[in-house]
């Protein structure tokens, strides 16, 4: 009956705010997405699952560790930590974004295979680290990081549950009740289609994004 109600509860919390998850990610996802290559609804709907498949796998893992440790982490994981915690999660994602639009604007066909004759290793590792499914699933490792007011609250019934399953069922209740608020996502590639210059502004809004979490999100309060 404690997990039932303590499902419920994380499915509510996931529901009544999946707003502040999906305006979070908004900056994140959209231009990602509308600035990829070859943009299709099967595309977009492959990068938004690993996306969200990222960010499951950070909040289950959160999860554990929470529900492991109880509330003696509780208690040293203080908010000045969380803060931290996500200047550097703004920090990681910034700096994938920023590979992700370097190799898209910079790495023709063309251009890629000349390189790859040239420096194979350091284009491929480049290429795997900044192709669209990489940067799909790493970003959502990354949002994953960010402990948002609704991830609090999931936290603390972790850590109330005092079981690594229980943590795993609370965790997956919660990102069930965000995921209907991140079907509009999937209308991004007709969109693109009506008009394409929406993909090189999604590209330079990209570029944009990357710079302010790598620097005014992450290394400013980091230093400062």
């Amino acid at each position: 009956m404690k997990l039932w109600s303590s499902a419920l509860q994380s499915l509510l919390l996931g529901l009544s705010t999946g707003t502040y998850c999906a305006m979070y990610c908004a900056p994140i996802l959209i231009p990602f997405i509308s600035g990829s290559e070859n943009n299709s609804l099967k595309k977009t709907t492959v990068l938004t699952l690993l996306f969200l498949a990222g960010r499951i796998v950070s909040y289950v893992v959160l999860g554990i560790i929470f529900a492991g440790a109880g509330m003696l982490l509780s208690s040293f994981f203080n908010p000045v930590l969380a803060r931290r915690l996500s200047v550097f999660a703004y920090i990681i994602c910034g700096l994938i974004l920023l590979q992700n639009f370097l190799v898209k604007r910079k790495l023709s066909k063309n251009t890629l295979e000349a390189n790859k004759k040239a420096c194979p290793v350091r284009m491929k590792l480049a290429v795997f680290t900044g192709n669209d499914f990489s940067t799909a699933v790493l970003s959502g490792l990354s949002v994953g990081l960010h402990i948002c007011p609704p991830f609090w609250a999931s936290l603390f019934l972790c850590v109330q549950s005092g079981s690594i399953f229980y943590a795993c069922i609370i965790f997956l209740c919660f990102y069930l009740g965000t995921l209907p608020f991140f079907l509009p996502v999937l209308g991004l590639p007709f969109a693109v289609k009506k008009m394409p210059v929406l993909k090189q502004i999604a590209q330079m809004t990209q570029l944009l994004i990357a710079v302010y979490f790598i620097i005014f999100a992450g290394l400013i309060p980091l230093i400062f």
